[in-house]
């Protein structure tokens, strides 16, 4: 009997047994599951984007007139932040306009042909010229009369042939002058006014190209960061005026260990942490992995790293909008696939 309780208790306590190992089972995969999941550590600082933060300056020298913009400052593409002085530049392109305005004028002209008063007239003297000559070739005729009886000189006939060649001459001057009138302007005279017309619209572009350049133009839209100069200061081509930076376009630059990076690939996680928001996690994933190795450039806080490796640059897009500043030293946490 007491063979046969001590049977019955063994049994309940192999089946207890083996009931608690069922139940720990599913925890103890869990664990290893946990286990398994590999992370690579590394250091990095946050960037902008490429495209996202433009050095402004000056196509010319001078002084600057107006700079109202301060750091600190959104500006929109296409706002004006800063004039330079072009007082000379308006006056000429004053100038120049209206020079153009002119030949302009005369192409037209030249372009309508006569006017009908101007044929009637130039036909006038036309009939006038050939009155005079009548009158001239009549006078002469009297006068060689005159000589051939011995009445006049040989020179007051002389006088009366060059007024009759001067008469004829004034008729055919006045005949090809209707004839011009008539016909219009020459496809020459044409050619030649647009000519003209066409480089003195050259001046005008020119000159309004400058005084474009004179405005300095926001490219991107962007808060001003950088501020190096200031109204009165005098600006060249070789240094920037102002520096504009759209700072929601952050990115991170990791640092990654040689001996890690071929553990990484494109779109894999990444949490990224700053000693200036602490506790806090901002969530990413890899765009971009160099293919090239170079020198550390960002010191680690783990001190039992080689300082003498190499690195990988690794490009780290952040998910979410962020607090994290431009420049500020990150800690990245990749999740391995």
């Amino acid at each position: 009997m007491k063979k046969k309780g001590l049977l019955v208790c063994l049994l309940i306590l192999a089946a207890f047994i083996g009931a608690l190992s069922l139940w720990k089972q599913p925890g103890e995969n869990k664990a290893s599951a946990v286990d398994v999941e590999r992370y690579v550590s590394a250091e990095g600082k946050v960037e902008i984007r490429p495209g996202f933060e433009v050095e402004i300056g000056s196509e010319f020298e001078g002084r600057i007139a107006e700079f109202p913009v301060k750091e600190g400052d959104w500006v929109n593409k296409g706002d004006t932040i800063a004039v330079m002085a072009n007082k000379d530049i308006r006056a000429r392109l004053a100038e120049v306009e209206a020079g153009l305005a002119v030949e302009q004028a005369r192409l037209r002209e030249i372009l309508s042909g006569a006017r009908v008063e101007e044929i009637k007239s130039a036909g006038a003297v036309l009939e006038a010229a050939r009155a005079d000559l009548e009158f001239a070739r009549a006078c002469l005729r009297r006068y060689r009369s005159l000589y051939e009886k011995g009445a006049i000189s040989k020179q007051l006939l002389d006088e009366k042939e060059n007024h009759e060649k001067n008469a004829n001459a004034k008729v055919t001057k006045a005949a090809q002058e209707k004839v011009v009138l008539e016909k219009g302007p020459k496809a020459e005279t044409i050619k030649l006014q647009e000519n003209v017309v066409a480089q003195a619209t050259a001046s005008v572009e020119f000159q309004r190209s400058l005084l474009e350049k004179s405005r300095i133009i926001a490219p991107i839209s962007g808060k001003i960061i950088h501020k190096y100069l200031d109204r009165g200061e005098s600006a060249t081509k070789e240094r920037a005026l102002a520096v504009i930076a759209d700072i929601s376009q952050l990115r991170v630059n990791a640092e990654v260990d040689e001996s890690d990076i071929g553990a990484l690939q494109a779109g894999d996680l990444v949490e990224v942490r700053a000693d200036a928001f602490a506790g806090k996690r901002f969530p990413g994933k890899i765009e971009e992995i160099a293919d090239y190795a170079g020198p550390r450039k960002v010191r680690p806080n783990d001190q039992t790293k080689n300082l003498d490796m190499k690195v990988v640059q690794v490009k780290i897009g952040l998910l979410e909008p962020t607090t994290l500043k431009p420049n500020m030293t990150v800690e990245v946490k990749i999740k391995q696939r």
